[in-house]
């Protein structure tokens, strides 16, 4: 079968465009959790897909290192995926078989972190008419790579990031370090001062690479807060929760 090209990919674009056509097939790929965890010492992992939808969909699966316009045909991401491309009927399951194949640059001291890519072109209907538009969708899950021996726990890890408050232009930003050899993906994340709230913006919350530092921009923040300040923050487990934790800054 041949692969799917990068017009495929094009069509995902299209989404909300396709919103306005009278005639739309939906994808309806739903992947089981939204990380893979890969442990090195695994020969495999599998990642569960289910087709919520009544109609079949074809689905190709690959892997990058980060970027997300990388096609299939160029993918650069050191695992084998088995099938790469398969029919997934409607109501049915399918797994893909991730093997990892070796990659110079993926550290043995700290997690590496890479992308699976999983994109669901839904059948032309029968009975399309002219207003019919094709829509492909995309998702794009993270898979961390993780040596044996690390150092702690990763569920704990986001427990001991260093806080501070630094200037960025004309605000203020609060600067996360990640001490820890594990990824932390931060789901919200507020500095509490005084009787104020400062909150970082959703799009502004970042993942805090191990041995990494990242600044989030705090809107309205007009200065270094007071004593007794703290931040409270939200980051996303293994198993996709979400886990809660307030230090003081």
């Amino acid at each position: 079968m041949a692969s799917l090209n990068s017009k495929s990919l094009w069509f995902a674009g299209c989404l909300s465009v396709a919103m306005l056509c009278s005639g739309l097939a939906q994808a309806g790929i739903v992947i089981q959790g939204s990380r893979v965890v890969y442990p090195a010492k695994e020969r495999e992992v599998t990642v569960k897909m289910t087709n919520i939808g009544e109609q079949p969909s074809l689905v190709q699966a690959w892997v990058d290192k980060g970027n997300e316009k990388l096609t299939a045909d160029k993918a650069d991401g050191p695992f084998l995926i088995t099938p790469p491309i398969t029919r997934v009927e409607g109501k049915k399951g399918q797994s893909l078989r991730l093997v990892y194949t070796g990659d110079d640059a993926a550290s043995k001291k700290q997690e590496t972190v890479f992308w699976l890519n999983v994109l669901d072109v839904p059948p032309m209907p029968k009975d399309q008419d002219a207003n019919f538009l094709q829509v492909a969708v995309r998702s794009r899950l993270k898979i961390f790579y993780r040596p044996e021996g690390l150092p702690g726990n990763p569920n704990q890890a986001a427990e001991g990031l260093g806080w501070s408050v630094v200037q960025a232009g004309n605000g203020y930003a609060l600067r996360v370090r990640n001490n820890a050899a594990f990824h932390v993906s931060l789901a919200t994340v507020q500095l509490v001062t005084g009787n104020k709230t400062f909150s970082v913006g959703k799009d502004d919350v970042k993942m805090v690479a191990p041995g990494a530092s990242v600044d989030l921009p705090v809107p309205g923040l007009a200065g270094q807060p007071g004593a007794g300040a703290k931040i409270d923050y939200q980051w996303v487990t293994d198993y996709g929760a979400l886990s809660q934790r307030e230090t003081p800054l």
